[in-house]
Order: structure tokens, then C-alpha cells, then sequence
């Protein structure tokens, strides 16, 4: 069986062609291999229906996983001419078998993650579905509260503004209040005023009474 080490260049001569399939051959997926690629150097072997010099590729798929082949250079928006000459021969088959199922294990694996996926997705899309419920909701309370805040504010600003006309109102009352009580309080000094004074020509008026009294009794004696 053909192989080829870490050492091994991308040279044609270091290439040796083992075997090579006859007949038009679908090309198998490819992965990069730096120790083999790049176009061919050589002006044969060319691909069949471009006769262009084909491309060095190793195959990545199945039983061929690991097999040098020379490939179509044409690869988008044209016809692909698919495995011009395989470099290295088949695999020994308990090597293909063991290849075939290392495969059979990553595509297991590989839909197990597809799986996985979709039910991810699809768990993603019941959260979001209940996230956008339960943000529309809080929209509404939210509208709700702000509704009965702008009421409070107003109830509130009410409620300083009667306070304000309540406080206004008791202070003209206590300025009216004092104002009234200065009145009375005068009215009261005039009065307490005048009775003294009127008391004052009352005790004047009696001593003239009297002292006239003693006057026309001291003059009636004489006259006898």
C-alpha cells in the first residue's frame, strides 16, 4: 500500500501513481494538505472534458478518506470532469471498513448536534415567546402604574395646593383675628378712659356740691 511520510514534498517525481481508476469518477470531498497541492506540473495526465491540468487534492470522505488523486480544476459554475488519476491505490479493506465507520460515528454525531440544535431552537423560540409575553405584560402594568402615578401626582398636588389656600386662609384669619382684637382692645382703653373720667367729674361735681353746701351754711348764722 502506498503512503507517504511528514517528510514527503509536493515534487512530481516524489509521486508515484499506484493505480488508476478507469472511467469518470465523482470527486470526493478534499481537505488541504500543504505536502500536496497545487497544479499539476506535468502536461499529462489533463481532465477529460476541459483537457486543463488538473489540480493535486486528497480526499476527506469515506473509504477514500486519505487518497492523493489528481482533480478537475474547474470547481464553480461549470462541469466538473471529478477524479482525473488517483495517486494512491485503495485501502487495504479492514482500513476502508474502520474509515467507513469512523464516518458513520461523526455523521452520527453530527445529526445527534443537528438535533440538538433544532431543540435548542426551538427552546430559544418558546423563551422568546414567553419573554415577549411577559414583556408585553409588564408593558401594560407598567402603563397602569404610570397612569395611577400621574393620578397621585395630581391628587398630591391638590391636596399642597388646598393645604396652601387652608394655611393662607388661617393666616388672614389670625391677621384679621389680631387686627380685631387691637380694635377691641382699644375700644376698651377709650371706654376704661372715659369712665375714669367721667368718675373724675363726678368726685369734682360732689366736692363742688359739698364744698358750696358748707359755703351757704357757714353764711346762715350770720344773717340771724
Amino acid at each position: 500500500m502506498p503512503s507517504w511520510n511528514d517528510e514527503e514534498t509536493s515534487s512530481e517525481e516524489e509521486c508515484e501513481v499506484v493505480s488508476m481508476d478507469m472511467g469518470f469518477m465523482e470527486e470526493p470531498d478534499t481537505t488541504v494538505e500543504p505536502l500536496f497541492c497545487g497544479q499539476l506540473e506535468l502536461a499529462h495526465p489533463k481532465c477529460i472534458l476541459h483537457q486543463m491540468r488538473p489540480i493535486k487534492r486528497v480526499a476527506f470522505e469515506g473509504p477514500v478518506t486519505g487518497r492523493r488523486f489528481y482533480g478537475c480544476p474547474v470547481q464553480e459554475n461549470s462541469v466538473n470532469c471529478g477524479v482525473v488519476e488517483w495517486v494512491d491505490g485503495p485501502w487495504p479493506t479492514v482500513l476502508q471498513r474502520c474509515l467507513c465507520k469512523l464516518w458513520e460515528m461523526f455523521h452520527e454525531q453530527n445529526f445527534g448536534r443537528v438535533q440538538d440544535k433544532e431543540k435548542f431552537e426551538k427552546e430559544l423560540a418558546r423563551l422568546k415567546s414567553e419573554h415577549e409575553r411577559e414583556l408585553a405584560k409588564l408593558r401594560t402594568e407598567n402603563d397602569k402604574l404610570c397612569i395611577e402615578y400621574t393620578k397621585l401626582v395630581d391628587d398630591v398636588s391638590k391636596m399642597f395646593d388646598w393645604q396652601d389656600c387652608r394655611v393662607d386662609k388661617q393666616v388672614y384669619q389670625k391677621q384679621v383675628g389680631e387686627e380685631e382684637l387691637e380694635k377691641k382692645k382699644k375700644e376698651l382703653e377709650e371706654k376704661a378712659m372715659l369712665k375714669v373720667q367721667m368718675k373724675k367729674l363726678k368726685l369734682a361735681k360732689e366736692q363742688r356740691c359739698i364744698l358750696q353746701s358748707q359755703a351757704d351754711t357757714s353764711r346762715t348764722p350770720g344773717r340771724l
